[in-house]
């Protein structure tokens, strides 16, 4: 992180500029931390890559385009946040003379990285597989169980049983739908499943299901 430690501060500043405009009025009415997100995508694309022991993975672009994957964010949540994050990112590599080759291909793994039926098709790079299987396992699993807990105490009379539908409808389906392709996400994503899994049977036992 140390000789990316600019454009760290970069796209903190621009996010929490946004968040601090915003304040509680997010779509899930949560003070949802965009930076800090980008700090934990960052350590689970580095774990990814730490076991996959691919030389061939270019990890510089990999790394620079983790950094800024969400920094679109910062023109709203209503913006195509993927093309403003590879907008602002561009600006900011060709303003320091990167390659325009590297630049392009930075942008393209930011453009696309919430296209998440590229994860299954072989011909998309291993870099772009590696950011949207980072990009997954964040707020997934343990977080997943209570950033959906945190959502749904906003709505309107809580109870045990609305934050349960929650959990079924976001978390628990989205943990039984998707699969990873890299082995270290795959393992990374069973754990945060059987969690998940468990986690569920145990609340709907609670609860008299």
């Amino acid at each position: 992180m140390k000789q990316h430690r600019k454009m760290f501060q970069f796209v903190e500043e621009i996010l929490y500029s946004y968040d601090r405009r915003k304040g509680d009025k997010s779509k899930n009415k949560i003070a949802y931390d965009r930076y800090a997100h980008t700090l934990r995508v960052y350590q689970w694309m580095l774990r990814i890559c730490d076991r996959l022991c691919d030389e061939n993975i270019d990890g510089e672009s990999l790394k620079i385009a983790t950094i800024f994957h969400d920094a679109g964010y910062s023109a709203g949540e209503d913006c195509n946040h993927a093309e403003e994050s590879a907008r602002i990112c561009r600006d900011y590599l060709e303003r320091r003379s990167y390659e325009p080759a590297q630049i392009d291909f930075i942008c393209y793994l930011i453009e696309e990285h919430p296209n998440k039926r590229l994860l299954h098709e072989k011909t998309t790079p291993l870099e772009l597989v590696v950011l949207m299987e980072a990009d997954m396992l964040d707020d997934t699993g343990a977080m997943g169980i209570i950033l959906d807990s945190w959502i749904a105490s906003k709505e309107d009379n809580p109870t045990f049983d609305s934050v349960c539908r929650h959990f079924e409808k976001y978390t628990y389906r989205q943990m039984k739908q998707m699969e990873f392709v890299t082995a270290p996400g795959r393992k990374f994503w069973h754990e945060k499943r059987k969690l998940v899994y468990e986690f569920l049977r145990q609340y709907r036992r609670d609860l008299g299901r």
